[in-house]
Order: C-alpha cells, then sequence, then structure tokens
C-alpha cells in the first residue's frame, strides 16, 4: 500500500488531520519523547527547535509555504503535549519507513535521517527521572531500545554515522 493511502487509512483510524502528513517525521523525535512515559521541557524544545527547521526545509523544497507554524503547533499539541497511544507511533513511525523505502536513495534522504536520529539521541540524553542516576543509566532502557530500532528501521550505514561524527568535531 503506498503512503498516502496509508495515511488516509491511518487519519481515519487515528483522527489525523491532512496537514499531519508533513509531520510524520517528527513521530520518531515524538516516540523518543514519550519512551519513558512523560515528556520533559528540553525534550519539547529540542523537538520543537526540529519542527522548525523541518518546516523550512519543506516549505524551501516546495517554493512556498506549504505547512504553516500553527500546522505543527496543533500537530504537537496533538502528539507531544498529551501521550498518544503508543501503537499509534508505531504505525504512524513505519508509515515515515515505508515512505523512504519507495523513493530513491538521495542525500537529501540520508541526511534526514541522519537528523532525525541525532535528535533523538539529544532527546534520550537530556533529561533523567532521577538523580543521581546510576553511571550507565542516563539513558533509559526503554530509549536505548528505541535507538536500536531506528537504528535498524533506518538502515543507516553506521560507517556514514561514525564519519560525519568525526567531521563534526573536527570543525
Amino acid at each position: 500500500m503506498e503512503k498516502s493511502a496509508r495515511f488516509q487509512q491511518l487519519k481515519n483510524e487515528c483522527h489525523l488531520k491532512d496537514a499531519d502528513f508533513y509531520f510524520l517525521e517528527l513521530i520518531p523525535l515524538i516516540e523518543m519523547i514519550w519512551a519513558d512515559n512523560h515528556n520533559q521541557a528540553p525534550e519539547l524544545n529540542l523537538l520543537y527547535k526540529f519542527a522548525t527547521e523541518h518546516i523550512a526545509r519543506i516549505n524551501t523544497i516546495a517554493e512556498s509555504d506549504v505547512i504553516t507554524v500553527d500546522q505543527a503547533n496543533d500537530f504537537l499539541d496533538r502528539f507531544a503535549h498529551k501521550q498518544p497511544d503508543s501503537n499509534v507511533l508505531a504505525s504512524l513511525r513505519k508509515l515515515v519507513i515505508d515512505g523512504w523505502k519507495l523513493q530513491e536513495s538521495s542525500e537529501h534522504k540520508e541526511l534526514t535521517k541522519q537528523s532525525i536520529l541525532d535528535y533523538c539521541l539529544d532527546i534520550a540524553a537530556c533529561c533523567v527521572d532521577l538523580y543521581p542516576y546510576e553511571y550507565h543509566h542516563r539513558v533509559t532502557k526503554e530509549e536505548k531500545k528505541l535507538l536500536q530500532q531506528l537504528m535498524i528501521d533506518f538502515h543507516l550505514d553506521p560507517q556514514t554515522c561514525v564519519h560525519q561524527v568525526a567531521e563534526e568535531q573536527c570543525h
């Protein structure tokens, strides 16, 4: 089933709006925020930063204002401020992954996946539930499990990821 047909099916099941289609790439970040069953301000700040960049990227590619901040806020009010059902989030993530599989390989697609994963790592590391935390427990096991699943789903080349990180540290 193609991405738009699957979205229409999920739209009916999950009470989504047409504009939500453009915000599906935010779903992995939202899943990371809710991995520990609550959202925290620093996590939301990272999500909103990504959303702002996402809006600019989509509108630049389209050469017009296809999506707005108000539409993003509406989407985030429903998904980032109220905990959605984890099955809904998993279905929406699958829709994103399936959509990427239909696209030709491109640098833009790979950079998008890498950026999403980078933000997910930042979200996982930015907050802890309890201080002091044990040495190896800053990121919860639920967050680690989701990060591992995202790396599998995104089919990111570990060599490329390591190379990009090394380049960023050198500059």
